[in-house]
């Protein structure tokens, strides 16, 4: 009888509680998630926000995937035409006068081939870099400092940056000032708008430099924003109308780019200076007559 006692003892004991360590290693789990989720955020979290804010605005506006590529080099057509407004000129080669459309801030060629072309008075354009560094150098020394130093002494270095922005340059896990300056970039990019598309190019021809919206070959606007030696800005559009005879190549823009100028100033040709006469010996000034009082002029 005692020995049966003993052997449901030990086997009440054999049988009794396990120890808790089963029991709590689901909680060292979640333990060791949660820090690694909380160090992630710490280490992590902005270039997080950053990448999925980048990824919504592209949702609604897929044009800011667009980045400046090369065109391919093509001939230049041969500019026979000459157009002038706001101080400046440029050549484009379809025959014959066009007639002018003025309105608030630009003037319109139409020409009777077809081709339409816009021209924007420079006056107009924005001073991006002028602006940030006169009007509020504050701000201006905030967005240096988010650039890692970096500073804009021109308007096409600025444009030139933002167009070169995009959603697939940021990263979770870039630096934490990357993402700053990739968000302020998207942020500027989605603030200048999409001035044509689809596409996005950047054209350079002598001193004039900048960028070109859209295709040619779509028959669709194309737009221009150029910049020339002294960092003046210029928008172009280039349409077709329907029913245009003729269209718009990518060679003809190139021609206006290329001859885009100022007006020459042509001063008035001087005249010889002609030599004071001599007086011969003898000769005085001639004096009214005793008793005449000259007339007032009227």
């Amino acid at each position: 009888m005692a020995t049966i006692v003993k052997r449901r003892i030990v086997k009440k004991v054999r049988s009794g509680p396990r120890p808790e360590t089963s029991s709590a290693l689901p909680t060292i789990i979640l333990m060791l998630a949660a820090i690694l989720a909380a160090v992630y955020c710490i280490v992590f979290g902005l270039q997080t926000l950053v990448w999925f804010e980048a990824h919504h605005w592209a949702n609604a506006n897929p044009w800011i995937n667009d980045v400046p590529k090369p065109l391919t080099s093509s001939p230049v057509a041969d500019g026979n035409t000459q157009l002038q407004a706001f101080g400046f000129q440029f050549k484009v080669p379809w025959p014959g006068k066009p007639k002018t459309d003025d309105g608030p801030g630009y003037t319109e060629f139409h020409f009777d081939s077809g081709p339409v072309i816009m021209f924007f008075d420079p006056q107009g354009q924005a001073d991006v870099q002028s602006k940030l560094n006169s009007e509020d150098p504050t701000e201006y020394q905030r967005l240096a400092s988010a650039f890692g130093g970096q500073t804009f002494t021109t308007n096409y270095s600025i444009y030139q940056t933002v167009y070169n922005a995009s959603p697939a340059s940021v990263s979770p896990w870039s630096s934490a000032a990357d993402a700053v300056r990739m968000n302020q970039l998207l942020l500027w990019k989605i603030a200048f708008g999409a001035d044509a598309e689809p596409g996005l190019h950047s054209i350079h021809f002598g001193s004039n430099e900048g960028f070109e919206f859209g295709d040619p070959s779509s028959g669709r606007p194309v737009a221009l924003r150029l910049f020339d030696g002294r960092d003046r800005q210029f928008r172009l559009v280039f349409m077709n109308p329907p029913g245009a005879k003729v269209k718009f190549a990518q060679a003809d823009i190139d021609s206006a780019v290329q001859s885009l100028e100022p007006i020459p100033i042509v001063e008035p040709e001087s005249k010889p200076a002609q030599k004071p006469r001599r007086q011969s010996r003898g000769a005085r000034e001639s004096v009214p007559a005793l008793g005449h009082r000259p007339r007032p002029r009227s």
